[in-house]
């Protein structure tokens, strides 16, 4: 691929990830407030929830990646970016996990489960600005 192009994947991809994991959770908050289609925003929620998890871990790799083999102008994770990644990842990994628990019937699991993904939506306001500033 053009080398002009490599060190742009990571701010392309992450931020089309950043935008489904928005889309998400949009759909997370629309469906505990629903009156009506609730059941239709469940099951998208849970059909697009794993693609952006999934997105959102494929960038980190992307970025990590890049950070070690293209960048030398900065150590490798020593960036406020990096930091944000790592937890927002684990955000979503906890996440994930209470979603696999809540279909078992887990009563703390549905009452964690939203706080996590909101709080790694949250964060990626965050780590978006400071991915800005370490831009190519």
């Amino acid at each position: 691929m053009n080398s002009i192009v490599t060190p742009y994947w990571h701010p392309i991809i992450g931020a089309a990830s950043l935008l489904l994991l928005l889309y998400v959770a949009s759909l997370g908050f629309r469906m505990r407030t629903a009156r009506r289609g609730r059941a239709q925003l469940t099951a998208l929620h849970a059909r697009l929830a794993p693609i952006a998890y999934a997105a959102v871990l494929v960038s980190w790799l992307i970025g990590a990646g890049s950070a070690l083999w293209l960048r030398s102008d900065f150590e490798f994770a020593s960036t406020l970016h990096f930091r944000t990644g790592c937890i927002m990842a684990a955000l979503l990994t906890g996440s994930a996990l209470t979603a696999r628990w809540m279909r078992s019937g887990n009563a703390t699991a549905r009452d964690v489960h939203p706080w996590l993904g909101a709080a790694a939506v949250l964060l990626a306001a965050a780590h978006a600005a400071t991915g800005l500033r370490i831009m190519p």
